[in-house]
């Protein structure tokens, strides 16, 4: 069985997954942090990580007493994306950039940091929200962008510049490539062109040449090694990673760890041959990192964590018993 644990604001992608094509794969099950913090203990087998944006410094380290305790139960046992290593948004475009892998550059702005690569845009680091401005082509322009969102209430913490570093190709689109990793396996799931910079859905998707072009990227799968490698640079195992190209080269924007899958049943006829083949390489990825378990495991949250992880809708019956709970894990981890 194949765990993924995702936050309980964030349910929808893995929901639709299930609904979809649930019934084509292993048997997969989703639970949120909420959840497994409360009952303090979760299920035997494969565990998924995600939703670390979602997540504060206690709770990741929870999470990370929630794969060291499955460890324990089975040191065989199959934990991708371990909160403990695990990097985000902002951690692995600056990896990867120091590395040489991706050209992107990333400036925390609360700490003064200021880009050295224009145009930029500004954003949340955590979350999918996506860009706040348009693009900045210099710092003078940074400066009154920063400035107007201060004057919005909108603090700089956890605000970011990230560089942007795409070209239109010769049909004038800006191109966005999709493709999961999962365990071992990277599956090509799309392209999207725009000729928005910000793509966000695809232009002209139905277009005959545009249609075999999408197809043969899903079956070639032709980026699969380098992507591995930036997944690797940042110990992710599951995700989807969204790039382009610029001169032949990936240009790395981000890894989502709780991404969208594909409509599976629906959408348009055009690209029907291309859905068969992501759910065939799906099926495959996802049995690959199948593993059988049994029952549920007991984890207890480190000395530091424990008392930020209680929320603070639990009615008190749920807290007396969740106190209850962490007494008799104490006791035990005592004897």
């Amino acid at each position: 069985m194949i765990t993924v644990l995702v936050h309980e604001l964030n349910q929808t992608p893995m929901r639709r997954l299930i609904s979809s094509a649930g019934h084509l794969l292993p048997l997969l099950r989703m639970e949120t942090y909420q959840s497994v913090f409360r009952r303090l203990n979760f299920p035997a087998g494969t565990l998924v990580f995600t939703d670390f944006e979602y997540l504060n410094g206690m709770e990741m380290m929870a999470a990370a007493d929630i794969a060291e305790a499955a460890k324990r139960a089975d040191p065989d046992a199959r934990i991708l994306n371990h909160p403990a290593t695990v990097l985000e948004r902002f951690a692995l475009l600056r990896r990867l950039r120091i590395r040489g892998i991706n050209p992107v550059e990333v400036s925390r702005l609360e700490q003064d940091e200021r880009p050295t690569r224009y145009p930029v845009f500004i954003r949340m680091e955590d979350g999918f929200w996506g860009p706040e401005t348009k693009l900045l082509e210099n710092p003078r322009q940074l400066e009154e962008a920063i400035a107007v969102l201060q004057g919005n209430a909108k603090p700089m913490k956890r605000r970011i510049a990230v560089s942007f570093e795409a070209d239109r190709d010769s049909n004038g689109y800006y191109r966005k490539y999709g493709a999961f990793r999962i365990g071992d396996a990277i599956v090509s799931q799309h392209i999207l062109r725009s000729v928005d910079w910000n793509v966000k859905s695809s232009a002209s998707s139905t277009d005959p040449d545009f249609v075999r072009e999408e197809l043969a990227f899903v079956k070639d799968n032709p980026h699969a090694e380098d992507l591995l490698r930036a997944c690797n640079t940042g110990h992710i195992q599951f995700g989807r990673v969204d790039y382009t190209l610029r001169d032949g080269a990936l240009v790395i924007f981000e890894v989502n760890p709780n991404p969208t899958f594909p409509k599976f049943k629906g959408g348009a006829a055009a690209r029907e041959e291309r859905r068969g083949h992501i759910i065939a390489a799906l099926k495959v990825a996802f049995e690959a990192i199948d593993s059988s378990g049994t029952g549920r495991i007991d984890f207890l949250p480190s000395a530091g964590s424990y008392q930020f992880i209680q929320s603070g809708r639990w009615i008190w019956p749920v807290r007396w018993l969740w106190r209850t709970r962490m007494a008799r894990r104490r006791k035990m981890q005592s004897q």
